[in-house]
């Protein structure tokens, strides 16, 4: 056999398994999704109403008044009424009093080359300090059993053993303080540095309304994220936006290249129409394609080798994702399972499969189908 034709021959038969076994480089591509987050707990939408009591003592009110407190406090997914609300919350802030100032300085030194001292500045600044009390309470009912305490579990079984109050424990179980909580007591405010402490004293005098002002609004301000925070921790069903990723190859010379670009292409474009108040099924339907091109990449690639573990792992991951934002959690926790039996990057699979066992348990929890709602 001549030279020339048994390198030809060895080529010919490399080729094959080169192109199989092309770079698999992974790159994260990033889509939008919008659903709702649930709640702790469940409120039949009938009864999704609530309610505000605001007490504020005359030296907040002067800075933030109590009816502009009222209005930003909200409880996504519920209507506010005045009265017989099923939620609940209270918010209470006291005086605000001047408790004491701090004067701190700094010494700033000049040296010629010989180490001696040729000129000292000093610096001031002044810090006052404030007092203020603050804090809320969220009533409503606790309809979990896991979630009451033992005084609230005997209190709701007292109510259903009451042939009187049978009607109350059916609509009202338990209800009472589900969550509370204090607002930092110290509030204070540091000036610049001063050469002269009678100019940093002027200054402290001349602004000391404005000054507690801020305070006093940053304070409230602070303290009503907290409030709607908690408050729609456990009641609120939240609308949110976020920008999640799917896994898509990125080496250029893979025969998968220009499909998968395709993919995510289509993946993005589609997902623009994710949203909470959307419902989620014309979505679906459009995304099937790509997902079962995902399927396909699950068997197209068997070998036991790196670079096919790694396309596999993304046609997983993938499928895994886009199940879990298309409120599918039995489909999400299969290919989590798929995924950790691929061996490659495991940790993904276990968290989501927590993900999806519990937005299963929420789902059920909620009487919901789907976190996409009209």
């Amino acid at each position: 056999m001549k030279p020339f034709s048994f390198l030809v021959m060895v080529a010919l038969l490399l080729s094959g398994p080169l192109v199989r076994g092309q770079k698999v480089d992974l790159d994260r591509f990033y889509f939008d999704a919008g659903y709702l987050i649930l709640p702790k707990e469940y409120t039949p939408q009938d009864r999704r109403t609530f309610g505000v009591r605001v007490q504020c003592a005359p030296s907040v009110a002067s800075a933030y008044p109590e009816a502009q407190i009222y209005d930003k406090i909200g409880l996504s997914g519920f209507e506010r009424v005045e009265s017989n609300p099923t939620v609940g919350i209270q918010v209470d802030f006291g005086n605000v009093r001047f408790e004491k100032s701090e004067t701190r300085t700094r010494t700033e030194e000049k040296k010629d080359k010989d180490g001696k001292v040729t000129s000292k500045i000093t610096y001031y600044t002044i810090t006052v300090r404030y007092s203020i009390s603050g804090g809320y309470k969220v009533l409503g009912p606790r309809v979990d059993e896991k979630s009451l305490s033992r005084k609230e579990k005997e209190k709701a079984k007292d109510l259903q053993n009451n042939r009187f109050l049978q009607s109350a424990s059916q609509t009202d179980p338990a209800k009472g303080v589900t969550t509370s909580g204090y607002f930092p007591y110290e509030v204070s405010y540091t000036t610049r540095e001063y050469t002269s402490l009678v100019d940093a004293n002027r200054y402290i005098e001349q602004n000391q309304q404005n000054i507690r002002t801020d305070l006093v609004t940053k304070y409230v301000t602070d303290a009503l994220a907290t409030i709607n925070l908690d408050a729609n921790r456990w009641y609120g069903y939240v609308p949110v936006q976020t920008r999640e990723f799917l896994w898509i190859l990125d080496s250029k010379s893979h025969p998968e290249f220009p499909i998968q670009q395709e993919a995510i292409k289509a993946v993005k474009e589609l997902s623009k129409r994710m949203s909470a108040t959307q419902p989620i099924d014309r979505l679906a339907k459009d995304l099937q394609p790509v997902m079962d091109y995902f399927q396909e990449l699950k068997t197209k690639y068997p070998g036991s080798d790196k670079r096919d573990q790694k396309m596999r792992y993304s046609a997983y991951y993938n499928l895994m994702v886009l199940n879990y934002f298309l409120d599918r959690p039995d489909q999400a926790l299969a290919e989590a399972e798929g995924l950790i039996k691929n061996g490659y990057d495991t940790k993904d699979g276990e968290k989501y499969q927590e993900l999806a066992v519990d937005l299963k348990k929420m789902l059920d929890k909620h009487q919901m189908d789907s976190r996409h709602v009209m």
